[in-house]
């Protein structure tokens, strides 16, 4: 067991892990802002983010990952807005030095304190934080990530502000065994944004319209409860269909009870052997 973890604690995340399992796939979003919520208060965070990246290219600063998707719990506009930016700047070769850290330990679960990753120097030197996030006035963070497959990882990142005391040890090992707990709903966080087992990213239209044909509503419904037409509700529904190479509705709703089923054994019993201790029983970074 974690030593630095209490008992308290891991009662806490083994409800928010059954509550995650437990939460019907059309709720999928708000099943995340729960999750936001919860980490942040055990945790003790300004704010929570979900990144989901794929590895795209072979050689470049970052070891080809890129991000494909965001979601935060405060500011989440703005944050979407910023991300977007970051994307791009990363994209035409601009080098921070602590997401190359972060990609740099691409591969397998692990959570990492801000002084694991980068020096203070280094820290003041990455623009993601000090430019993008100036505003927010964020002292530190904390990052984990899961692995899903060979090219495909799920990251939370979590943040305080001026005037709080950075992270310990104990909140990067409640990340590090949420995250592992979490994996089947991590996945299904990737799944529900065609960033696994689809062709192509679903467009934030589509995951509306997904997360409502996963319900027991038709699609002259979908397109009362969205507010558009019968005929686009009908295009996006193909669309979706054709990027998860299912056929039509019922391999839709047969593809979410396939993953459920393979990936939820026991969600809310937490696991006897965690998988990043190592041998002497302490916790690895």
């Amino acid at each position: 067991m974690i030593r630095t973890v209490r008992e308290a604690e891991l009662d806490a995340l083994a409800r928010l892990w059954q509550e995650l399992a437990e939460a019907p796939a059309a709720e999928h979003e708000a099943a995340l802002r729960h999750c936001f919520e919860a980490l942040c208060r055990m945790i003790g965070a300004a704010n929570a983010s979900w990144v989901g990246i794929r590895r795209d290219l072979n050689e470049d600063p970052y070891a080809g990952w890129r991000i494909r998707a965001l979601d935060h719990f405060h500011n989440r506009e703005r944050r979407l807005a910023l991300g977007l930016q970051i994307a791009e700047r990363i994209a035409q070769g601009e080098v921070d030095p602590h997401v190359v850290a972060v990609a740099r330990h691409a591969g397998r679960p692990r959570c990492h304190l801000r002084a694991e990753l980068v020096s203070e120097r280094e820290w003041r030197q990455s623009w993601t934080i000090h430019e993008a996030f100036r505003e927010e006035r964020i002292i530190d963070r904390l990052d984990g990530g899961v692995p899903v497959g060979a090219d495909c990882e799920v990251h939370f990142v979590l943040d305080r502000r001026a005037g709080e005391p950075p992270f310990a040890e104990r909140e990067r090992d409640l990340l590090r065994f949420f995250l592992l707990g979490a994996q089947s709903f991590l996945r299904e966080t990737l799944l529900a944004r065609g960033l696994i087992h689809a062709a192509a990213p679903f467009s934030p239209r589509e995951r509306q319209v997904l997360a409502l044909l996963l319900t027991d509503a038709n699609e002259k419904e979908i397109a009362r409860r969205l507010g558009i037409g019968h005929r686009t509700v009908h295009q996006h529904a193909e669309a979706i269909y054709a990027k998860l190479g299912v056929r039509g509705r019922v391999g839709l709703m047969a593809l979410w009870l396939r993953h459920r089923r393979a990936e939820q054994a026991d969600p809310g019993a937490p696991p006897s052997a965690p998988l990043w201790l190592t041998e002497d029983g302490k916790a690895g970074a």
